[in-house]
Order: structure tokens, then sequence, then C-alpha cells
């Protein structure tokens, strides 16, 4: 071992402890980049200032996953008639309905939870222009069945559902207004972001990799060290 200790060695020891060194710091750098994206991505952003609807999403466009749960402005027409009720929600421990009703932006309809109602029906209806603030939601997932498509309560907010009940062609997305309607109290909201599984996994990769390249050259060391010491026991002998 006396052999490693020796001044012209010190510089293949301090190569290796460099390149530990920079393999270890650029995988964590590239880890926390990885962990800070995947943040961003899930970020809340129910309290940021609102933008306006088509900053956010077009009538054609797809649901903007970056967007969810961001305050955007809607200005249009209430449509009349257009009321629903959507069944099975929940506030405070109570069970209701959340009312909806569709806004005329352009050529398209934006639904828009106005609030929740412990029952169906008697909520007055909106008319004339339009002008709130509300949280952007996507479409939920089909998970029930519509018993009945001829009343006015559906069992989710289901943007595909809606649009068969109008002509006009609907969002991909819906509101949730951050100020009730007349006579309803304030729905809560219930979809936040969340990051995906494959956020920013570039960035993982890449840290792994920095690991693996230390990892790789701690073993170089460790067989040139282990070979430096065996040549060490043949000339002693």
């Amino acid at each position: 071992m006396t052999r490693l200790l020796h001044p012209r060695y010190w510089g293949y020891h301090l190569v290796v402890v460099v390149a530990l060194l920079a393999a270890g710091l650029l995988g964590l750098w590239q880890y926390q980049g990885w962990q800070e994206r995947r943040t961003a991505e899930a970020r809340d952003l129910t309290q940021v200032a609102p933008i306006p609807l088509a900053d956010a999403i077009g009538p054609d466009d797809p649901f903007p996953g970056e967007y969810v749960g961001q305050p955007v402005e809607v200005l249009g027409t209430w449509v009349p008639g257009s009321t629903v009720y959507v069944s099975g929600r929940e506030h405070e421990g109570r069970e209701g309905y959340w009312v909806v009703d569709a806004v005329g932006v352009g050529s398209s309809l934006v639904p828009v939870v106005r609030g929740w109602s412990p029952s169906p029906g008697g909520v007055p209806e909106p008319a004339g222009d339009a002008s709130l603030v509300g949280w952007l939601q996507p479409s939920e997932a089909a998970a029930a069945t519509d018993q009945d498509p001829t009343d006015d309560v559906v069992p989710q907010m289901r943007v595909a559902d809606l649009a068969q009940r109008f002509d006009e062609d609907l969002y991909g997305a819906f509101v949730v207004a951050s100020e009730p309607g007349d006579g309803l109290v304030a729905a809560d909201l219930q979809q936040l972001p969340e990051a995906g599984r494959f956020t920013a996994i570039r960035n993982l990769l890449y840290a792994v990799e920095w690991w693996f390249f230390g990892a790789f050259a701690l073993f170089v060391w460790w067989r040139w060290a282990r070979e430096t010491v065996e040549l060490e026991a043949v000339d002693t002998r």
C-alpha cells in the first residue's frame, strides 16, 4: 500500500477525486432540475392573477395540462335554458349538486359551474351578458352512465356528455366560478394539477448517467490500485 502513497501517484488520486466530485455534483444538479420541473408542473395556480380565457385555451384546443386550476376571465352571453345539475357533489359534508350553465363565447360555449345547491331545480337562471372569473378545469372522466338523458341531472361534469345537449361546439374545458350565482354556495374546486410520470425524465436520466460515470471512475481507480499493490508485493519478494 505504501506505493500508492508515493508522490508520483498523487496526480492519479487527484484526478479520481475531481472526477467523483464532478460526477456527484452534476448528477445532483440534474436531479434537482428534475424535482424543480415536476414541482413547477404541479404548481397550484388557483391564487395567481386571472388571464383571458383565450390565453389559456381556444374553442377547438385540447385541454392544456399546465393550466389546471388557472383563474380565467370569461366574457360572453348566458345561454337561456342551459342549466344542468351535476349530482354527487359534496359541500361541508352534505351531498348536493353543481349548478352549471353555458356561456356563449363567440360561436362556442363554455360550461360554467355557477355554484353548489342542496337540490336540483328552483335555481334562478342567469341572463344577458356574462362577465366572471373562475378556475379552468379539465373534463371529468366517464365514471357513471346517465340513467335519464332527458332530464337536467347528469352524474359527472363531462364535456362530451354536455355537448349532446347543444347544437354549438363546446370548449374542451369548464370553469368553476369563483363567485357563486344568486342563491348558490361557492362550488369546491376538485381538480388540481399533478406532475406527469415522465415529466423531466431526461434530467433524471442525466443524473443517473453522471452517477454511473462516477461509479465507473471509482471502479477503474480500484482496479488500478489493486494491480499496483499486487505489483508491489511481487517486487518485495
